[in-house]
């Protein structure tokens, strides 16, 4: 599965919050706070994500969710 040219590892905000399920204002607050990575490119609000970067803080923020019997 090679990549053509229009192809690229990297996700713009709005890629990266639709690859979280989120919202693009969780994503530059996750970023500020520096809790989720991301290179900044360009303007002061112009970054790019790798999707691996998106599971990594998925993983460390999610919450166990305990399943009861019978529900």
């Amino acid at each position: 599965m090679g990549m053509n040219a229009t192809e690229s590892p990297w996700l713009v905000v709005k890629e990266g919050a639709e690859r979280g399920r989120c919202g693009v204002k969780l994503i530059y607050r996750e970023i500020r706070a520096g809790r989720l990575r991301a290179a900044r490119v360009g303007g002061r609000r112009e970054y790019r994500l790798r999707p691996e970067w998106i599971d990594q803080w998925l993983e460390r923020s999610s919450t166990p969710v305990e399943v009861k019997a019978g529900r």
